[in-house]
């Protein structure tokens, strides 16, 4: 069962609250974990509540601002409703500054979007980009970190639910069995969404023609499925590589299995997983996409969404 703290806006922290229920959801595909409390209702936690945190054991799992204090009352008292996102919020929250970067470093970028908001937690290195990156107006800082670390050092940003900053893009490690010789479940079902399936993306190399070359999805689903999107490689931040991902992201959207264990697992996030069903057989090249742990009158589940691997 997760433990959970309240810092309030004196600093105090409080522990001894009763939790009636709670949601905690972390997905790869979205830069904030959230975290979902109704508790018995507390005036000093409603008025002066500040950060909310969830502990695994020993482990930090999610920190982060409270986005929204709610009570409640009902025939059977009132009841405290706490809403919190992890620390990459504050980066989708606030907008960057409209500028262009010359030669660019990880350092640099910590200076000036992660320092602010008190993301330490971070690995820096001082090789820059070499020429121009451009700030638009309207980025939020999260999307400007998110085009440095694209261009820097192709990979994806991440910002775990503790508060850790992987600008190299993150890897779990792990590797996670799930059936009767691994982490066991009650109930599983296999997804295939045909029609989040993309078969062809068809690409302008040049800017004096159309789009007249095709990067054509081997997946054997899309023999049948004809549905396509365009790319322009000759416009600033498009490439042969933002074609190729958007047709990854297609095939990984398109087939999601999906577990429900009783307990609490919270460690297995974008692990690599092997599936031993004794109905479905023997799956093997998936991911750990999503997990959404609950606590209710009924006990604690954790439901595991498992995705096709990514290979970088």
């Amino acid at each position: 069962m997760l433990r959970y703290e309240i810092k309030l806006k004196n600093g105090e922290v409080r522990d001894d609250f009763k939790v009636f229920s709670a949601v905690w959801k972390s997905e790869l595909d979205v830069p904030a974990d959230s975290l979902s409390l109704n508790c018995a209702y507390d005036g000093e936690i409603f008025n002066q509540g500040d950060r909310l945190s969830a502990y695994d054991g020993d482990t930090l799992i999610f920190d982060g601002q409270l986005d929204e204090l709610s009570r409640i009352h009902s025939g059977s008292g009132v009841l405290l409703s706490l809403c919190a996102r992890s620390a990459a919020a504050v980066l989708l929250d606030n907008e960057a500054e409209p500028l262009s970067y010359r030669n660019p470093t990880a350092v640099l970028m910590y200076r000036r979007y992660l320092q602010p908001f008190g993301l330490d937690d971070v690995e820096l290195d001082e090789t820059p980009i070499v020429g121009f990156m451009r700030i638009d107006k309207g980025m939020t800082c999260y999307r400007a970190l998110e085009l440095f670390c694209k261009t820097r050092y192709g990979s994806k940003l991440r910002v775990s639910g503790a508060g850790r900053v992987y600008l190299r893009g993150y890897s779990n490690g792990k590797t996670v069995k799930f059936g009767a010789d691994g982490v066991k479940y009650y109930s599983i079902k296999e997804n295939k969404s045909r029609y989040k399936l993309i078969s062809e993306v068809r690409l302008k190399v040049k800017t004096t023609a159309g789009y007249l070359s095709k990067m054509i999805n081997a997946n054997p689903e899309c023999s049948h499925i004809k549905r396509a999107r365009y790319v322009n490689t000759t416009a600033e931040n498009n490439s042969l590589t933002t074609a190729d991902n958007i047709i990854r992201r297609s095939n990984i959207e398109g087939h999601k299995i999906t577990l429900t264990i009783r307990g609490c697992v919270t460690d297995i996030l974008g692990a690599r997983a092997e599936l031993d069903d004794g109905v479905f057989g023997k799956i093997s090249g998936l991911t750990v996409s999503k997990i959404t742990y609950s606590l209710s009158g009924s006990g604690e589940y954790t439901t595991v969404v498992l995705g096709d691997r990514e290979e970088s």
